[in-house]
């Protein structure tokens, strides 16, 4: 195929940008390998947001963040693969670690890690550690990624902030290791210096001794039990940013500010669009902030991080560069925010060449979210958007379940070991990622609510057959069955609707997990008849849960017929008996006479 000037002028500027592109990478302190990060200094900009002079101040705002759960919580294994040499959250950090970026990570990942204490798999443990120690600024975003802005809408914000996670505690986690016993001293020659030097400290070959570890029984109490993390801890994270809400590209409106003011949110992370595209990257809105995302300029550097070839890597790059230039040449040293997406698969392959060639453009340079931050708001009004109205109706309907199982929750000594695991179902099914996929998204809020159903129904009445009761005092019993895995507490009762029976009060109950048990009542016939009896299961609070009506046929009369015919019975056997006698022995007493 014969090749054209414009062939070769595309093959010359990909070879020039590939070599420019490997020479930014180097060229930033930042830029280091993914295992350097240890040594890295904080990322600090340089130079100060000037406006009207000098180079564009760009910050890039990434999510750390996994794919959705209908748990709200991260089991082990995906934990495991994520957090392994090439996992998802793996390659997310080595993407930005050490640069500029500011990072804005998922909190369910910091607690699906912490919950399991000492059985979280190791790579967990140390990508959380270099989480803890990135220079990167790093703020949380909402729990699961929860898209807030519906639950604003649907009055339900306090909803998606966790209310506890003791049920995903295992003490086996929270034991503290055992301190090995000193060795008895030996005439074993010894590995100590012959100077009378002790060994290094991260000498292998020295073992410590228990004084060497003075926060050994940290994790225990005073009697020796291990003390778990509380809901505060696990969801802990210290940044030097302020509180900031993070939606989904498009979502937030004036009327959503003042919930997410009164909510403890200082900044909320607007588009450019919404705002009527202003110069100034931080704007005064109703009550709070709003960080300017540049919506066009964001779209290619998404583009640009998600490209695998290089001839793609070349045209984004290219364009990223030429709309800096742009902005710049309409307002020097303007400060810029950018943001990446949060849609699947999210690899982020090309990431830090594209924050390198941003750092190593003359019209750019990178700095960290604080000085954008730093600079002076100017007042904007955010535009209204358009409602989501089938989607804000299922947080509705969620939450009209959840009031449900709040109320059938009364039925345990421990509702906690209920709500608690189902409030992070029903967050993890407010996240953003789900808004890639609203199939999927929709069988799991069936799933959910089909859940929920059953929960609420899980105790019930086993209705038996009609009741012939033939005496005047007898027993009435009800069975109660509970489908739940956990034990709960009922109390049953039974009202006839008629005179004919009378009955005791109610009786508590409980009901083993999976089981069926029985209350007894005793009852008083007080005439002859049917009569329908009401039999009723509530919680101890007074919550209705079930009941159903069982026909009882009254035959008292019976009791005394019965014992007439019984005591009748008797008396015929032993009136027999005795004539049999009487006959038997006036006959021998004839034979007798007779034989004389």
């Amino acid at each position: 195929m014969p090749v054209t000037t414009r062939r070769v002028r595309r093959a010359l500027l990909s070879a020039t940008l590939a070599a420019a592109v490997a020479s930014a990478v180097a060229a930033p302190a930042w830029a280091a390998s993914p295992g350097d990060e240890g040594s890295s200094t904080t990322p600090t900009s340089t130079g100060a947001v000037s406006p009207g002079s000098g180079p564009l101040s760009v910050s890039v705002l990434m999510p750390v963040i996994v794919p959705p759960t209908t748990t709200g919580l991260i089991p082990a294994d995906d934990l495991e693969r994520y957090t392994d040499d090439f996992g998802l959250l793996t390659r997310q950090l080595d993407a930005v670690i050490g640069t500029p970026a500011t990072i804005g990570v998922d909190p369910m990942i910091l607690v699906s890690i912490r919950v399991l204490g000492t059985s979280a798999p190791e790579s967990a443990l140390q990508w959380l550690q270099r989480l803890e120690s990135v220079p990167n600024e790093v703020f949380t975003l909402a729990y699961a990624d929860a898209d807030i802005i519906s639950a604003v809408r649907t009055s339900t914000l306090a909803d998606v902030t966790p209310s506890g996670f003791d049920f995903a505690l295992d003490p086996g986690d929270f034991v503290p290791a055992e301190t090995p016993e000193p060795t008895e001293p030996t005439d074993e020659p010894s590995d100590e210096p012959s100077d009378g030097t002790t060994p290094a400290a991260n000498d292998p070959s020295s073992t410590p001794t228990p004084s060497d570890d003075p926060g050994a029984d940290q994790n225990t109490d005073a009697d020796g039990n291990p003390i778990y993390p509380t809901t505060e801890q696990l969801l802990a994270w210290t940044s030097t940013l302020p509180s900031i809400a993070w939606p989904g590209d498009e979502m937030v409106a004036a009327r959503d500010l003042d919930a997410l003011a009164d909510a403890g949110y200082a900044d909320v992370v607007v588009t450019s669009s919404a705002v009527g595209d202003p110069d100034a990257p931080l704007v005064t809105l109703d009550g709070i902030d709003g960080i300017v995302v540049d919506g066009a300029i964001s779209q290619l550097l998404r583009t640009a991080a998600d490209t695998l070839t290089l001839a793609d890597r070349t045209d984004a790059l290219t364009e990223l560069q030429s709309a800096l230039a742009s902005a710049r040449r309409a307002s020097p040293g303007r400060g810029i925010v950018l943001s990446l997406a949060r849609e699947w698969p999210y690899a982020t392959s090309s990431l830090p060449e594209a924050l390198a060639a941003i750092e190593s453009s003359d019209d750019a340079q990178l700095v960290p979210l604080a000085d954008i931050l730093d600079t002076t708001a100017v007042s904007a009004t955010l535009q209204d958007s358009s409602d989501d109205s089938d989607r804000e109706a299922v947080f509705t309907e969620l939450a009209s379940d959840a009031d449900a199982e709040t109320t059938f929750s009364s039925v345990l000594s421990d509702p906690s070991a209920l709500l608690d695991p189902r409030r992070l179902e029903r967050i993890a099914l407010y996240s953003v990622g789900w808004s890639a996929n609203d199939e999927e998204w929709a069988d799991a809020v069936a799933e959910f609510r089909d859940r929920s159903a059953d929960i609420v129904s899980s105790v019930r009445i086993e209705q038996g057959s009609d009741v012939l009761q033939l005496a005047r005092s007898s027993g009435f019993r009800v069975s109660v069955s509970n489908s739940l895995d956990l034990p709960v507490t009922v109390t049953v009762s039974i009202d006839p609707q008629g005179p004919l029976l009378q009955s005791d009060g109610p009786v508590d109950l409980t009901v083993e997990p999976g089981a069926t048990a029985t209350a007894n009542f005793p009852v008083e016939a007080v005439a002859n008849g049917e009569v329908l009896v009401l039999t009723a299961v509530s919680s101890p609070t007074g919550v209705p849960l079930d009941s159903g009506f069982a026909r009882v046929t009254v035959r008292a009369e019976w009791e005394n017929i019965g014992t007439a015919l019984v005591i009748g019975f008797i008396a015929l056997v032993f009136g027999g008996g005795i004539v049999r006698l009487v006959v038997v022995r006036r006959r021998a007493a004839a034979e007798g006479r007779t034989d004389d």
